[in-house]
């Protein structure tokens, strides 16, 4: 046997027994790859939005236990710091969920993150200092980075394929004049106005959570993915959408996946040279049997993760076009000057609600703000819960239409109030919708 083909074959062996490589890194890249390995982990499994945890929603006992393990502990560290440095309070010092993660108090979570990841890496660097290199665990730890943007981009894209992330303009919005929209509600408005464009958007950002999963495509999975989300993250930052920090991280991580092959990639897009990609994925398994194992192991999770996600969101849009339809509540309702204010968003009194369909609205406070709600109808029990976005100020109210333009809402019990609307009148037609497509 030829020395270059014995040795191509014992490196092969090792590579594949999980074996370090003989090649040195400097201290600069060692101690780079220990922050990065311990600020990625520690955000990928507790940052508090799309994780690789988030197909375990189905399983509830799971999740919690999860949640309680790895999540409570560090956002409950990160509160009590928050309120003893920074003197946080209100609403700054409760965590609540809102969907979004721009928080203050998710942005110190990455202070923690950061911190803890600091200490231990100093902390690391002392106990293994005699260590050459870190092949296979940045092996593994790309392998672990491409499970989370894949799950984040399949999360977001299936919410998009089926259009109920932006859903069509709200009475509220049509009945508003432009210049008093918030940046967000003027882009939200322009993507619902499209639900075809809003799905094609979201099979782009499918594309890039399918691709960065399966091995052989995980490198055009992370380009897509990366071109995606710069335009994510430059219409969060432009048009001020609070998802700025963890669209950031995804822009950021699916970077990171494409790091080792920048140079290659460079070389043979720019350059027009010759070039082989250099980066090096999870060592395969030393049998056949077990890497075909793997293979089949791998192509189940990615057939369970797409069935998932085309079964949750499935069955949110089913529950939305069930809900469009006409009942007695829908419409724009303006409160009564002798009715009394109710605190329900936010604790953020309101004196406008917009019932577009039975399980959203919109509610407008009186600076002029809209706040997003959703809805739980029930119409032969005459009931209507109100629930603001993330949960918070949930009131279930009595509702009775005396006739076509008066509604009365109404609560029970030592808090009870009667709330007094009328009909806004409105258009019967708005030429946003009814334009239609024009070539020429």
């Amino acid at each position: 046997m030829p020395a270059a083909t014995a040795t191509v074959e014992v490196s092969a062996a090792n590579d594949a027994a999980g074996v370090e490589g003989s090649e040195s890194w400097s201290l600069p890249a060692k101690v780079a790859f220990r922050f990065s390995f311990l600020y990625l982990m520690l955000y990928m499994f507790c940052n508090g939005n799309v994780t690789v945890f988030t197909i375990l929603e189905s399983f509830p006992t799971v999740d919690r236990w999860i949640t309680w393990v790895l999540y409570t502990p560090l956002s409950s560290l990160t509160q009590w710091w928050g309120v003893r440095a920074l003197h946080l309070t209100g609403i700054a010092a409760t965590w609540h969920r809102d969907g979004s993660g721009d928080t203050l108090l998710n942005y110190l979570l990455c202070v923690t993150f950061f911190g803890l990841a600091l200490a231990g890496t100093a902390v690391w660097s002392v106990l293994d200092r005699r260590r050459t290199n870190y092949r296979t665990l940045y092996s593994w730890l790309r392998f672990f980075v491409r499970v989370n943007v894949g799950i984040g981009m399949l999360q977001y894209g299936f919410y998009k394929v089926y259009p109920v992330q932006m859903q069509p303009p709200s009475m509220a919005v049509l009945n508003q004049p432009v210049g008093q929209m918030s940046p967000m509600t003027l882009l939200w408005t322009m993507l619902g106005f499209s639900p075809i464009y809003e799905r094609v958007c979201g099979v782009a950002e499918a594309i890039g959570g399918v691709l960065i999963l399966i091995r052989p495509t995980a490198l055009v999975g992370a380009i897509v993915s990366a071109f995606v989300m710069t335009n994510v993250v430059l219409y969060n930052l432009f048009f001020d959408v609070p998802v700025k920090l963890y669209a950031i991280h995804v822009l950021l991580m699916a970077t990171f996946v494409m790091l080792p092959d920048m140079k290659p990639l460079w070389n043979f897009f720019v350059m027009n040279r010759a070039a082989r990609l250099a980066g090096e994925w999870v060592p395969s398994a030393s049998t056949v049997r077990m890497r075909k194992a793997m293979v089949v192991i791998e192509i189940v999770f990615l057939i369970l993760v797409l069935l998932s996600y085309v079964k949750y969101d499935g069955d949110r849009y089913s529950a939305y076009t069930a809900s469009v339809r006409q009942a007695p509540i829908i419409g724009l309702w303006a409160l009564d000057a002798d009715s009394p204010k109710p605190m329900t968003i936010g604790g953020v009194p309101w004196g406008e609600i917009s019932i577009d369909n039975l399980t959203r609205g919109m509610a407008r406070s009186p600076d002029g703000q809209l706040w997003r709600m959703y809805l739980t109808y029930d119409e032969k029990n005459h009931t209507l819960g109100m629930t603001s976005r993330g949960g918070s100020g949930a009131v279930k109210y009595g509702w009775q239409v005396p006739d076509a333009d008066h509604m009365v809402l109404n609560t029970s019990g030592k808090s009870a109030m009667t709330m007094k609307f009328h009909r806004v009148p409105t258009p019967v037609t708005y030429p946003l919708l009814t334009r239609g497509f024009h070539m020429v």
